[in-house]
């Protein structure tokens, strides 16, 4: 690409990708309220569930894109970028470790408020990343701390990238079948120290992930190329989407009737066939974004277009805050009491009161000078005559 510019299509990717986070750990939340002996209405969330777990696959690929499209083709100082990444990103999860342990303090017990309790848990939480869904920010920190290699491998091998993805793809393959059907079945305790660890924090681990990483950096080396691809293949994206959803349901069902795998195991992450399927989906979400980008300035989709500025910006934040979100909706739809039916109608409404309840709060927190970089947002108090500034770093 040439000078950077603003990708409004990934814009979009980041608003409703979040949703489709939340709707995950919604969903996930719904499947723990029902009873042991309900079965088909668990076959049935979780087999939605299944369809919707390309979101962290997704996000990841987004990261890298950004990240390579703001200094491919830029002045690299490694200082200067980790300095100002991991202000951004560092602090909200230093911060967010201990509030998360302080909150489930207020409805565990026993709980220990011990200060050396609490300051060895908050220690042990930094490194494994184990507080709700915070190992996404422990994963995004590693790729911070070996982006400057990544960069220079791309930028030295420019003539190969096709190769690199390939050999990267492969090996994301590979991974992702050691992970489902040779891992599992390995007793951790049995295994040397070192690699007994990486069995445990393996969903933890950047390199568990780094196909997406390299596949956000070469499609940012090639993007005008690979956007007027799609332009022109875009019944090729319809029919790849219509083939991904089939191929993910029939691969789940296959697995529990004819495997006879668990609903767990069936619904797993990291697996094979979900890159595949992870790819088809962020490549037509992408491709959505792309549309919308071409018309987000149009009188008719000003609201719209108004409304993913805000889900975009406060992304981060709604991550960051989703866990509170969770679980006052967790206490409401467990003390209402109706019958099986009108419990699963509410899961749309769940959905939407998480999102935009932690949206809400994200938002206004990101326009509070100091507090906002707890959502990763930078915020200048408002001087008379000049406009607020609030920006944040793209994740």
């Amino acid at each position: 690409m040439g000078a950077k510019k603003h990708l409004y299509e990934i814009d979009l990717m980041r608003a409703f990708i979040m949703l489709g986070v939340l709707s995950v750990h919604t969903i996930v939340a719904y499947i723990g309220m029902l009873p042991s002996s309900v079965y088909v209405p668990h076959l049935t969330l979780a087999a939605l569930l299944t369809s919707l777990h390309f979101t962290r696959e997704s996000f990841m690929f987004i990261t890298g894109l950004v990240l390579f499209v703001t200094y491919y083709h830029r002045e690299f100082h490694p200082l200067q970028f980790w300095k100002k990444r991991f202000l951004f990103v560092a602090t909200p999860y230093v911060v967010w470790n201990l509030v998360y342990i302080l909150f489930e303090g207020s409805y565990t017990h026993p709980f220990s408020w011990s200060l050396s309790y609490i300051v060895r848990d908050w220690i042990h939480s930094l490194l494994a990343g184990n507080q709700f869904f915070l190992y996404y920010v422990l994963v995004t920190l590693q790729l911070y701390v070996v982006f400057p290699a990544l960069l220079l491998i791309l930028r030295k091998l420019e003539r190969w990238h096709l190769q690199v993805l390939i050999i990267s793809f492969a090996t994301q393959l590979v991974l992702m079948y050691l992970n489902k059907y040779v891992i599992t079945g390995i007793n951790a305790n049995t295994l040397p120290p070192v690699l007994k660890e990486l069995d445990i924090y393996r969903a933890k681990f950047v390199l568990t992930y780094q196909f997406w990483f390299v596949a956000g950096g070469v499609t940012a080396c090639h993007y005008q190329k690979l956007l007027e691809f799609a332009r022109h293949h875009t019944r090729t994206i319809y029919i790849s989407l219509f083939v991904g959803l089939v191929g993910i349901y029939g691969n789940y069902f296959f697995d529990i009737f004819v495997l006879h795998q668990s609903i767990q195991t069936a619904q797993s992450v990291l697996r094979p066939n979900m890159v595949v399927y992870s790819i088809i989906i962020t490549l037509f979400m992408w491709y959505t974004g792309l549309l919308w980008a071409e018309r987000r300035q149009r009188a008719n989709w000003r609201p719209f277009s108004r409304f993913v500025q805000i889900a975009a910006d406060a992304s981060f934040g709604i991550f960051l805050l989703q866990p509170f979100s969770l679980y006052v909706m967790n206490v409401i739809i467990q003390h209402l009491q109706v019958p099986l039916w009108v419990h699963f109608a509410t899961i749309p409404l769940s959905i939407l009161f998480v999102y935009f309840s932690a949206m809400f709060i994200a938002h206004w927190m990101g326009k509070i000078p100091v507090i906002s970089y707890c959502v990763g947002r930078k915020a200048v108090i408002k001087r008379k005559n000049s406009p607020s500034v609030s920006a944040q770093v793209s994740q």
